[in-house]
């Protein structure tokens, strides 16, 4: 940039963006299922600098200023630095040269909105996988002074394996048209009030090949989205959540206090900026269906046919009416909310209801249904469906008419943990075990009634959940475990597949 950029712009830059350190050029390719790819490839353009570690970030507020040659300039040597620097190749085929065209875009394609964005120019290649490929690989050249940063998304879910790579070293090779497997390990867990806790360490170093963030995942309770982005930042660079994502596929939905506001919902003023944060925390690519709707649901299916597990995320906030609530001294020692009584409340809201109902018609033989909220506790004055019991008697209602087997309920919020089932009027019992929370201690220490809990076990100190899933019995077994910060098991529940089934 010291070439481009006029004197005076130069030095106004240096005195007000602090240097980082060199740039890695990240490698990204977005598989889709009708084989096709995009392959993108990130170049900071400090990297065209003698000294890269002294040179200031290119700001969004320059761009306006550069002439049209300044910026092919920076297109041409980001192209020839991809050029030299990253070889790509798919197996058995071998070496390809993509033609990348390179657009100034922020850090992982980012839109550029404010003045002070940081600018990068992301090259971005569409091409078919070739026909027999069994594998994807890209190598650091020797000649690179660079890290290349290897990642891969299928169906827009991030690999939790990813490679860093030194000159002259090859990635590992990412396979292609890899069998599903059945998920076999799930881990869960809510309420993260810190980054750094025992109970994350545990949790980070149990068996896993998904890992659910069930809410309250930060406490931001804030319409200051600087702050609010502070937080995820924290969660994001933590030792916890590194390790996770090294070695599971992250799925996560929201609650109160990552939304933004202590008990909110749609009367939250900032929830279309909070969403944005929470999809950035998630490296949630830029280019994804789920970046343009409202609210943050989302469902996967893992495995192949006989095995699959449908993972069915809700948003229990953007769309959720107002509370009822009585005065605090007609209230219990759970809350002063109420049952309502209005059947013109929502907790998912019209557009989520309808995609749900598409939702539970897919096939699959297991279903994880993830709610911020308990679904099959009783009301006792805390935030729960028993709130509103007509939505929570429409869901019910749903899965019954979509036939949809094998629905298991995992919510958290409560800053306890047990284990409930409704039993009554429901195609086969729908249970709800509850985990929260993984770094707090519950202040009371007792559990509110609740006539739903088919466990008298509760626990009320930091906490995560597991579950197998073992797929090799005639019925399979779902074994459920809360478990404490030494690993030990405080509750523990084990079900047949095909007690999730109507008779």
């Amino acid at each position: 940039m010291r070439f481009l950029l006029p004197a005076l712009l130069l030095l106004s830059l240096s005195l007000n963006c602090l240097a980082h350190p060199v740039p890695d050029i990240p490698v990204r390719t977005y598989f889709d299922r009708d084989g096709g790819c995009r392959v993108t490839v990130e170049i900071d353009p400090r990297c065209f600098a003698k000294d890269p570690n002294a040179e200031p970030s290119l700001l969004n507020a320059v761009l306006p200023g550069m002439a049209e040659a300044q910026r092919a300039e920076l297109r041409n040597k980001a192209a020839d630095m991809a050029r030299r620097y990253v070889e790509f190749l798919f197996d058995p085929s071998g070496p390809l040269k993509p033609e990348f065209s390179f657009e100034f875009t922020g850090h992982a394609e980012a839109p550029l909105t404010a003045e002070e964005d940081i600018v990068v120019l992301t090259g971005s290649w569409r091409t078919q996988v070739p026909a027999g490929s069994t594998a994807w690989k890209v190598r650091a050249t020797k000649e690179t002074p660079l890290a290349v940063v290897f990642r891969n998304y299928t169906d827009g879910l991030e690999s939790p394996k990813f490679s860093v790579l030194f000159p002259g070293e090859t990635s590992f090779p990412f396979e292609l048209n890899r069998k599903p497997e059945p998920l076999r390990d799930v881990v869960f867990g809510s309420c993260l009030n810190v980054t750094e806790h025992p109970l994350l360490d545990r949790a980070a170093s149990l068996p896993m090949e998904l890992f659910l963030f069930m809410g309250d995942n930060i406490y931001a309770d804030t319409t200051d989205m600087a702050v609010m982005r502070s937080k995820y930042q924290a969660l994001g660079a933590s030792s916890f959540y590194q390790a996770v994502r090294s070695k599971a596929v992250i799925l996560a939905t929201w609650d109160d206090h990552d939304l933004g506001q202590n008990d909110g919902g749609a009367d939250y003023p900032k929830r279309r900026e909070s969403e944005k944060e929470f999809w950035d925390w998630l490296n949630e690519p830029y280019g994804s269906p789920l970046r343009k709707q409202e609210g943050v649901y989302q469902a996967r299916v893992f495995g192949p046919e006989g095995r699959r597990t449908q993972v069915i995320m809700l948003d229990t906030r953007y769309f959720r009416s107002p509370l009822k609530k009585v005065p605090k001294e007609q209230g219990t020692a759970g809350g002063s909310s109420v049952p309502h009584t209005d059947t013109g409340t929502t907790i998912l809201g019209d557009m989520q209801w309808r995609w749900l109902e598409g939702v539970l018609k897919q096939p699959a033989e297991l279903r994880l249904v993830v709610s911020s909220i308990q679904f099959a506790a009783e009301a006792s004055g805390s935030e729960s469906w028993a709130n509103f019991p007509h939505e929570q008697k429409r869901l019910v209602k749903l899965i019954r008419e979509a036939k949809a087997e094998g629905v298991l309920f995992l919510s958290g919020d409560r800053h306890w943990c047990e284990f409930s089932a409704l039993t009554e009027d429901v195609p086969y019992p729908l249970y709800d075990l509850t985990a929260s929370s993984m770094t707090q201690v519950h202040g009371r220490g007792s559990p509110t009634p609740n006539k739903n809990r088919v466990l008298p076990q509760t626990w009320h100190q930091p906490n995560v959940g597991t579950l197998h899933i073992d797929w090799e019995q005639a019925d399979p077994v779902l074994s459920l475990r809360i478990l404490d910060v030494e690993g030990r098991a405080r509750i523990e529940k084990t079900l047949r597949l095909g007690e999730l089934r109507a008779r």
